[in-house]
């Protein structure tokens, strides 16, 4: 179980790489009261409340609404914090291995963050809402944590643009095709990762650089169009179509095509002039909640 500290209280973890949520400093003093704590795992967190003073390797420095924390491994550190304002945080911790692989991707020579503390500042703002929507998201968003920890490595600096040689490039738009033949298959981002012969994080980059979108965009993007030409083409229930286009939730299948095409499956095909479907005994019934 994912927990930013020891003995803290367990994250939720949709997937395997890391747990997500929201976590509080919950001391309250009239004075400035300091508190030594020990992180669990590789963690990165934003300030979303409040304000608080923090160490570990370095020296003191002030972490406001909008900066962004980072502890690297089960190091030990310290938090100052005075008043009865609540200090609340957004916290993303990760497996340590996921962060030794893409550490030794972007080139330092251990797996500690190069920083404690980026300031509530431009820079800091890709990874604040990196952080806000991993926690947000009850569905797996491990894309999003490799893409954090490579700005992460990078200080808060955007890496540079991926350079692309041509044999990756065609094994990139092999893997695109591959996800299109097989969209109802949950490939994994490592499978995909080693189709291209590339580790996740310069999977991901290269293939952004490509595509011009992540693999997880282009995946929604291709089960969309395949649910959109069978709501047309076929007489396939909308759970039907759901299910043969990859997805295992009624709802999040409803949410990302009304997004998408601007009405839900059902009044899309009414407004195409599309048939009535037949009733399908053999659908199963999907969950219309969660994940």
């Amino acid at each position: 179980m994912f927990r930013v500290e020891i003995n803290d209280r367990a994250l939720a973890s949709p997937a395997p790489a890391y747990g997500a949520g929201q976590v509080f400093f919950r001391e309250h003093s009239p004075r400035e009261v300091r508190v030594e704590r020990t992180y669990a795992f590789p963690s990165i967190g934003v300030v979303t409340e409040g304000r608080f003073d923090y160490a570990a390797r370095a020296t003191r420095a002030t972490a406001t609404r909008g900066a962004v924390v980072f502890g690297s491994g089960t190091d030990d550190f310290r938090v100052w914090r005075s008043g009865p304002q609540q200090v609340a945080r957004c916290v993303v911790a990760m497996d340590p291995s996921l962060v030794a692989e893409i550490a030794a991707d972007c080139g330092p020579a251990d797996s500690r963050f190069p920083v404690e503390v980026l300031p509530a500042t431009r820079l800091a703002l890709p990874l604040y809402g990196l952080v806000r929507r991993i926690a947000a998201s009850p569905g797996d968003q491990t894309e999003a944590v490799i893409r954090l920890l490579g700005l992460a490595f990078h200080a808060g600096c955007p890496p540079p643009p991926a350079r692309v040689r041509p044999a990756q490039r065609r094994r990139i738009r092999d893997v695109a095709q591959a996800l299109e033949d097989r969209l109802s298959d949950d490939l994994s981002l490592a499978e995909m990762a080693a189709m291209a012969g590339l580790s996740r994080y310069h999977f991901v980059r290269v293939f952004a650089a490509v595509m011009d979108e992540t693999p997880h965009q282009r995946l929604m993007a291709l089960r969309l169009r395949a649910a959109a030409d069978r709501l047309i083409e076929t007489q396939a229930s909308v759970t039907r179509v759901a299910l043969d286009v990859g997805f295992n939730d009624l709802s999040n299948f409803t949410s990302a095509f009304r997004s998408c095409f601007g009405a839900s499956p059902r009044a899309w095909r009414q407004a195409a002039g599309a048939s009535a479907p037949r009733p399908d005994p053999a659908t199963r019934s999907l969950p219309v909640g969660g994940g």
